[in-house]
């Protein structure tokens, strides 16, 4: 059974990790896929051979990206089902006052305005699609918050509301909006820092970080997606679908992980 056949799709972020899985996962499900990301040679490495996926070098964070992509996605989709923005990046470990302005504003030109943007220039094809999805890569931090990564935990939220005030505006045409809430990822950015829960203190962090006993891989996280983007997942809107492994329900032991990340 495919669950996206004949279904158009938008992936951002689809060189690695998360995103590269969503659009591999849809692609396998039936669906047309447009992939987007400013690295361009792992972006056309990662999809080589797959003539159902078509890929586009793009920065997104460039105020003219999104209405080049809701074209593209019209030009060679005829049309857009399902939006997934996923691009994102952590940015500079700071304390929130020693932030500088221009580290701020790149966190939340990639993180904030190009979801916006995108989201807003793809919105006449969502709804022309009577099934549109919107989903965007969030973060379990959205929940809470991290010491030295306030600005990325401000766009998180940041976000989460955006998929909210979307879900209400667009939910009486039949687009739905959410977020996915990944936490403890293994991707290219991570995996030298995951690769290790052999030693002690990687041990007991893992040991923090999830109850399952193992970090999340991007297939989880693009199986969460499937099921927002597929039909099973119609009246599911405005929501946050955390994919953690269970991080959020051991929050007081929190204190001790930003500990260790802080080298303390």
């Amino acid at each position: 059974m495919s669950y996206l056949a004949g279904r158009r799709a938008l992936v951002t972020g689809a060189a690695d990790g998360i995103g590269r899985a969503i659009a591999e996962r849809f692609a396998d499900e039936g669906a047309r896929v447009i992939v987007v990301d400013i690295d361009a040679p792992r972006l056309e490495t990662a999809f080589a051979g797959r003539n159902e996926i078509v890929v586009r070098a793009l920065d997104v964070a460039t105020p003219e990206a999104a209405s080049k992509l809701a074209c593209m996605a019209e030009s060679e989709l005829g049309g857009l089902d399902i939006l997934v923005n996923n691009a994102g990046i952590p940015g500079e470990l700071a304390m929130l006052h020693e932030t500088t302005d221009a580290s701020w504003s790149r966190i939340f030109a990639v993180n904030v305005d190009a979801v916006f943007r995108l989201t807003r220039e793809c919105v006449p094809l969502l709804r022309g699609s009577r099934f549109g999805r919107i989903i965007t890569t969030g973060s379990v931090c959205a929940e809470f918050g991290l010491r030295l990564q306030g600005a990325y935990v401000a766009s998180k939220h940041a976000v989460a509301g955006l998929m909210k005030g979307f879900a209400i505006e667009l939910g009486p045409d039949g687009v739905t909006a959410n977020c996915i809430h990944p936490a403890n990822t293994v991707t290219g950015i991570t995996r030298d820092w995951f690769a290790a829960p052999h030693t002690a203190e990687g041990k007991a962090y893992l040991d923090i970080a999830t109850v399952l006993g193992r970090y999340s891989a991007p297939a989880d996280l693009a199986a969460a997606a499937l099921f927002l983007a597929s039909d099973g997942g119609a009246y599911v809107t405005g929501q946050a679908i955390t994919v953690d492994g269970g991080m959020t329900c051991r929050l007081p032991s929190l204190s001790h992980a930003e500990r260790y990340e802080d080298g303390r």
